[in-house]
């Protein structure tokens, strides 16, 4: 199994577009993919057509129950997010709760601002990908939490991914060199596409064509290479 965090400490810099894109680029491959919903605002849960509530997740993760994912696309099961989440303490590790569900990969997506939520998807993945966008207070909540995972032993492999980028803007278009050579680590980039909004606000999993469908499968190649 293949564990994926996707983290960020600001809010609105596409994780969660981040997390259902790769959710649907992998379940066309075939893979059976999980989507962890760690965020109480419960955004990959609504964009799936679900209620966020987050209980059943708080109580797997209080190890009163076994986690219970809900299929909500062919290939795709949720465990999903809410409210419930923030009133969680000592939660048991992640991996413990992931090795009990049958999966290919999984994809967690973070909270903003909430160090305590990253930390258990740190610590349950083989990959971090840090969501961002190219300004200041978006790189800073990225180099946050990409600290926090380098500090880890053993590491997981770390990447920054640039959303909604415009190639008509000189910032974006400057950006991922820039960013590359300040967190020495690969910036990899997802270009606007109104398709993958619309998509997302009507409820659907991204489409597997456009240009974010291309660059999302230019993430996914990223993190096939370092697999073994």
């Amino acid at each position: 199994m293949k564990a994926v965090a996707i983290v960020g400490r600001k809010g609105g810099v596409g994780k969660t577009t981040l997390s259902l894109g790769l959710a649907a680029h992998y379940s066309r491959q075939g893979c059976r993919v999980l989507v962890v919903d760690l965020d109480p605002q419960g955004s990959a849960t609504l964009a799936l057509g679900m209620e966020p509530s987050g209980a059943d997740l708080a109580a797997a993760l209080a190890g009163e129950r076994a986690p219970v994912p809900v299929d909500v696309a062919e290939g795709v099961r949720l465990l999903a997010g809410g409210p419930e989440l923030e009133a969680l303490t000592n939660p048991r590790p992640l991996a413990a709760l992931l090795a009990q569900v049958e999966a290919d990969l999984v994809l967690m997506d973070c909270p903003p601002g909430i160090a305590a939520l990253d930390r258990l998807a740190i610590e349950a993945a083989g990959v971090v990908l840090a969501a961002c966008e190219p300004h200041r207070l978006a790189i800073a909540g990225a180099a946050r939490v990409l600290d926090e995972a380098r500090a880890r032993k053993p590491a997981p492999r770390c990447a920054v991914v640039l959303g909604r980028m415009d190639d008509r803007r000189g910032l974006d278009r400057t950006a991922p060199d820039l960013l590359a050579g300040a967190f020495g680590l690969p910036v990899l980039t997802i270009r606007q596409d109104s398709h993958l909004a619309l998509a997302l606000n009507a409820g659907s999993l991204p489409p597997a064509s456009g240009r974010a469908a291309e660059d999302l499968a230019a993430v996914a190649a990223w993190i096939e290479k370092g697999k073994a």
